[in-house]
């Protein structure tokens, strides 16, 4: 089919979502720029949109060929692609597999030290409030979830990770931490968003740091992710 984009149906920090002629289906636009960290640094540089595009739809399309669900369809251009219509769910989960950033910070942890197992943190999304960290409890006393959606959210997450972590380990990347987010297509719960190095530390095996070098180069960061996955993973 050919998508043919449509009327804007939302804009967030890193994407517009765009109706398309299907109506289950939008083409999710990256920006060149990359809000990080809950909006608080944001990074810029050309083509940034091309390269977070085409790493999102290398992990999206792994994960479904693991059988997880996602929202993605098809890369529609080199910084578009074609998603399902999804009712968003307002609540973010974190996988942490290292300390770093504010959990080094609120619980005083040495940060890069790596933790026993993984940790999943949620936050409710909402800007004005910056994202606050929620438990299982508040999620669905605020109705954000089911139960039943919570559960199968932690599962998924827990799936995403493993498997991340084996992709990435393969071609000498260490995933730090990463968020999560998720939607209803046809009632049925779909990792949705992106995974992408705005909403995740991917850090070099040999150094545990991030690619960036620092801020000196932040595009070699998403440069040199996607041309370790291209290589290794030829969607």
């Amino acid at each position: 089919m050919i998508y043919q984009k449509q009327e804007l149906i939302s804009e967030g920090k890193t994407k517009r979502v765009w109706a398309t002629n299907n109506p289950r289906h939008a083409i999710a636009e990256f920006y060149d720029d990359a809000m990080m960290y809950h909006a608080k640094k944001k990074v810029y540089f050309k083509n940034k949109s091309k390269y977070c595009n085409q790493i999102n739809c290398i992990l999206m399309s792994i994960l479904e060929d693991n059988s997880i669900a996602t929202h993605f369809v098809q890369k529609h251009s080199d910084c578009e692609m074609v998603v399902r219509r999804a009712e968003m769910i307002p609540v973010e989960v974190v996988v942490r597999n290292y300390v770093a950033g504010s959990m080094a910070v609120r619980l005083g942890l040495e940060p890069f030290s790596k933790l026993k197992s993984p940790v999943l943190e949620f936050c409710y999304k909402n800007d004005e409030l910056n994202d606050p960290v929620i438990n299982e409890y508040h999620a669905c006393a605020m109705d954000l979830c089911t139960p039943e959606e919570m559960s199968l959210m932690v599962y998924t997450a827990s799936r995403v990770n493993k498997l991340l972590c084996e992709v990435m380990k393969k071609i000498g990347i260490v995933v730090a931490d990463f968020k999560l987010e998720f939607g209803r297509v046809n009632g049925r719960l779909v990792v949705a968003d992106e995974i992408t190095p705005n909403c995740a530390r991917f850090w070099d095996e040999e150094t545990l740091l991030r690619f960036d070098h620092k801020d000196v180069n932040p595009e070699y960061e998403y440069a040199e992710i996607l041309r370790r996955l291209q290589e290794n993973y030829p969607y």
